[in-house]
């Protein structure tokens, strides 16, 4: 997935909307990180300018972790593990 400039074709994800909203995506990756959830792509910072985040993917993600139940709003994705279809459900 190439992060970088919209107004390139190639582009898939751009920049975080503001600054607020991109130390906001950073503070949930780190508590996933510290609630024992494990990044296994992305999870820091793309570039040197503006608000651009790796797409991050977190695995051994529980229900109970605040990544699983709150609104990222940013390149974030959880996955969880499950045993009975009525657990997703």
């Amino acid at each position: 997935m190439k992060v970088g400039d919209p107004q390139d074709k190639e582009t898939v994800q751009g920049a975080i909307v503001s600054k607020e909203q991109f130390e906001r995506v950073l503070y949930y990756i780190e508590e996933g990180k510290k609630e024992g959830a494990k990044v296994v792509a992305g999870g820091t910072r793309w570039g040197e300018k503006g608000y651009f985040i790796r797409p991050t993917v977190f695995v051994d993600v529980k229900d109970s972790m605040k990544i699983a139940r709150e609104e990222i709003f940013g390149p974030v994705m959880s996955i969880l593990k499950w045993s009975e279809d009525e657990d997703v459900i």
